[in-house]
């Protein structure tokens, strides 16, 4: 299993052949006092580069795309979005642009979700899932889906903040895994209490077992 990102040169490409892509977007916009704008690219990124270390194949690990349909945040201080049909044109250029690679199988991982959303109705970024959609329809032998990590690891997440109960929502997780990521960008918090490093592996392996397992059901059809 190979691994190639942005760090590899276009001969690496050509000798391991990717057989799948990682997209991880993200999105721009304010947090609070105590986390910086960009944490949902923060964490996705580390996310993201732990489901390529659990998938058995080949992989092209793309950066994250930072950007993403903030509207409800625009105007206020930090917050960078797009609108719904410039997200469509990105997804669907990058990933045209990857099956023009040869690679059939694509996994865009939408932004975090919420860990008490689900697999079916995206939190955020909603167009995207439209646009795997059409994709698919438009590309033939392209096997394109989304993913929202929170929403995989939703059952794992629960387990990991129990004392949170129901109440349990995306910005408990992302403090706690930017304290165990990057401590010194959160404003007031102190190291990770061990909840921060188990939400993170949590959430990549969910996402990794769920990317393994659709990826696989569409190969079937």
């Amino acid at each position: 299993m190979v691994i190639l990102d942005l760090e590899n040169t276009a001969w690496d490409f050509r000798a391991a052949r990717p057989e799948v892509a990682l997209v991880p977007l993200a999105c721009l916009e304010p947090h609070g006092s105590h986390l910086p704008v960009g944490t949902d690219a923060l964490i996705m990124s580390a996310i993201a580069r732990r489901v390529a270390d659990r998938l058995s194949r080949s992989v092209f690990l793309l950066p994250v795309w930072p950007l993403g349909t903030s509207g409800e945040y625009l105007g206020q201080p930090g917050c960078v979005s797009l609108e719904y049909d410039t997200l469509w044109a990105v997804v669907g250029d990058l990933v045209r642009s990857l099956h023009a690679h040869g690679i059939r199988d694509v996994a865009v991982l939408n932004n975090l979700g919420s860990p008490m959303g689900n697999t079916v109705l995206p939190f955020g970024n909603a167009v995207v899932k439209t646009a795997v959609r059409q994709l698919n329809y438009e590309t033939p032998g392209l096997q394109a889906i989304w993913v929202q990590p929170f929403a995989a690891s939703r059952s794992a997440l629960l387990e990991v903040f129990a004392a949170a109960g129901s109440g349990l929502d995306a910005r408990d997780v992302k403090v706690s895994i930017l304290r165990h990521l990057a401590p010194g960008l959160v404003d007031g918090g102190v190291g990770d209490d061990g909840k921060g490093r188990l939400a993170l592996e949590a959430a990549a392996s969910a996402t990794a077992d769920y990317v393994k397992r659709t990826l696989a059901a569409l190969r079937e059809i």
